[in-house]
């Protein structure tokens, strides 16, 4: 039996959850907030940090911490679909857009993302302004980029889904749950993502939900 230590709205999280969904692996859940690190996180190794994936009962203990050890651990050990593919160019590719939407969405995860969590951990607490507008600004030029890439694919790495797709789907509906996405500037992507929230693996993210925060009305419609 697997077990899941994540936060809901954090998109690494999400991507690990989609993974599994996607390869049809069972799987329990327990929350480790950022700001809040469940105590169990800690003890599997030094510096382990979530999300992290641990096999309850295995001998030796297997676990894995981060999505890249989490997802390729899945790719080399499921019996699911395959999400990389089997050709090694289009596989390289899918690696590659996969790091680069990690990488290039960190900027928006640190900002805007930040800043709606933490205004609503801290109710008394103000937004940053100056921050929104850098997340928002830095958000834009990532949707066109990716906009662009399914002009031409279909999908993000090659004419199939991949882990690309996943990382891409797992921090655009964490930003969506707070309507930061504007959707109607990129119709490729806008159609590229309701696809992807169709899918039966996507059914538990737009279950999630805040406490007192309420997701955006087009959150869960599968024809936004």
């Amino acid at each position: 039996m697997k077990r899941l230590y994540h936060w809901p709205l954090d998109p690494a999280g999400r991507l690990v959850r989609l993974a599994l969904g996607e390869k049809g692996e069972g799987f329990e859940v327990l929350e480790s907030p950022p700001w809040s690190a469940h105590p169990d996180v800690s003890r599997l190794a030094h510096g382990a940090v979530a999300p992290a994936l641990v096999e309850i009962g295995s001998e030796p203990r297997m676990y894995a911490c981060g999505t890249r050890a989490i997802c390729e651990h899945l790719e080399e050990t499921s019996q699911g679909r395959a999400l990389l593919p089997a050709d090694p160019a289009a596989r390289a590719e899918a690696r590659r857009l996969w790091a680069w939407v990690e990488a290039a969405c960190e900027e928006v995860t640190d900002t805007l993302l930040t800043e709606r969590v933490m205004q609503w951990v801290r109710r008394d607490r103000h937004p940053d302004s100056a921050r929104l507008r850098r997340g928002a600004h830095a958000l834009r030029g990532r949707l066109t980029f990716l906009n662009g890439l399914l002009e031409v694919n279909g999908y993000l790495a090659c004419r199939d889904l991949s882990l690309a797709d996943l990382a891409a789907a797992a921090h655009l509906s964490a930003y969506d749950y707070f309507g930061d996405v504007e959707w109607n500037a990129v119709p490729e992507l806008k159609d590229w993502y309701a696809r992807i929230k169709s899918r039966p693996s996507f059914r538990p993210l737009l279950a999630d939900r805040l406490e007192a925060v309420r997701p955006v009305a087009h959150y869960t419609d599968l024809d936004f």
